[in-house]
């Protein structure tokens, strides 16, 4: 399979879901990296995705493992089957050095250095020796591959066609098997996160080609056109797990209808907002925090720290650029963001929300007052005078 074959299939079917599923886990890349959730929340939900895919990649490349074993992976911290505990480890240990693969310009590198690992010297073991670094030989059929890959610009509309179609050509020079290949799955988890990031590592692709990927001859187009629609599905259940666990957070059934529209228009934005940043290094990057984290900000939410004229100054400033109204009611005010001030076509869904466009009454706008430490009142205490004594008898 040549590159120009399959970039010739794949424009007569499926390159736009490959586009749109781009666009997916372009937009999935960003929430997941700005969601403003801790960050132990976020590396707990990694950690449970990568031990899933490490799990199934087990079973992929070995043969030799068990399925039924994996529900004692998932429930405990380690396996007790050798076969799995060493898969399982050598994937979750090759993942977590993806990053210092960067530096290697070669795919032909790459591969030499994806399972590098330590051995030991049968019937020569040494106390005093360094034990040898392994690294798998790149075979020639992939070297040429590799070579044509390099020397053949790629037709793709994005990286992640170039990804899918490469990894086609890989699979077919494997004879459609996974069995022993590590480092064509690992390979194509190592693109997948060169363009998305940490959030692609939430894709359990390892899954898929377990369940649905057959070892038989199958046409490109087919293929590719399976595996996008998996991955699209995928992205879609993410987008509600992360968006249910932003509201659960923020307590998003508590708002006030305008509130609700400007969260969701910050969340669908990916939690940036043009011509608002945190950046700034004055008084107003901490209510610039809070904006971008709810897409509001409201006077309960204000420190007590903080002026009254120069959140009031803030505040005003952010009206003048028409990216946010503000409600100024008896007991308080908020601040939103304007949904309908969305620029891209992703966004236009908001547009057509009516916002209050009357100018607000500065005058009226009232700050939580400022918190004083109630201190303790002094007691008034009387000087008593010593007086004089006689001193008793003593009598034996």
């Amino acid at each position: 399979m040549s590159q120009e074959i399959s970039h010739i299939e794949l424009n007569k079917n499926g390159i736009a879901a490959i586009e749109e599923l781009n666009s997916a886990l372009s937009a999935l890349s960003v929430i997941f990296k700005n969601l403003p959730v801790s960050e132990l929340v976020k590396n707990k939900r990694l950690h449970k995705s990568m031990k899933e895919k490490a799990a199934w990649y087990a079973c992929i490349v070995n043969s030799n493992i068990d399925v039924l074993l994996l529900q004692e992976y998932f429930d405990s911290k380690q396996s007790r089957n050798i076969l799995l505990k060493k898969e399982t480890e050598q994937y979750l240990e090759t993942v977590n050095h993806f990053e210092e693969l960067r530096t290697l310009s070669t795919n032909v590198s790459v591969y030499e250095n994806l399972l590098s690992e330590k051995v030991e010297e049968v019937n020569a073991f040494d106390l005093f020796s360094t034990p040898v670094v392994n690294k798998q030989k790149c075979p020639t059929h992939l070297t040429q591959l590799f070579s044509q890959w390099q020397l053949t610009p790629s037709k793709a509309s994005n990286d992640l066609e170039t990804a899918l179609v490469r990894f086609c050509e890989w699979h077919t020079l494997n004879n459609f098997s996974f069995n022993g290949q590590r480092q064509l799955i690992l390979w194509f988890n190592y693109q997948l996160w060169k363009i998305y990031g940490d959030a692609s590592a939430l894709i359990n692709v390892e899954y898929y080609f377990f369940h649905h990927w057959n070892k038989e001859s199958r046409q490109v187009d087919a293929s590719i056109k399976s595996i996008v629609t998996f991955m699209h599905e995928a992205c879609k259940a993410l987008e509600i797990e992360l968006k249910l666990l932003y509201r659960a957070e923020i307590k998003f059934d508590t708002l006030e209808p305008l509130q609700k529209i400007a969260n969701n228009y910050l969340y669908c934005s990916g939690f940036v907002c043009e011509g608002i940043t945190v950046n700034t290094e004055d008084y107003s990057l901490q209510l610039n925090k809070v904006l971008l984290r709810k897409g509001f900000i409201s006077s309960e939410d204000i420190n007590y720290k903080l002026s009254v004229e120069k959140v009031n100054l803030t505040v005003q400033n952010w009206y003048k650029t028409e990216l946010v109204d503000v409600v100024i009611k008896e007991d308080g005010w908020y601040a939103y963001i304007k949904a309908n001030a969305a620029r891209t076509n992703r966004l236009q869904s908001f547009s057509n929300v009516s916002f209050n466009t009357q100018i607000p009454d500065w005058n009226r706008m009232v700050t939580k007052p400022t918190i004083q430490l109630e201190v303790p009142e002094k007691r008034l205490e009387l000087a008593v005078n010593a007086t004089a004594t006689r001193q008793k008898a003593f009598f034996g």
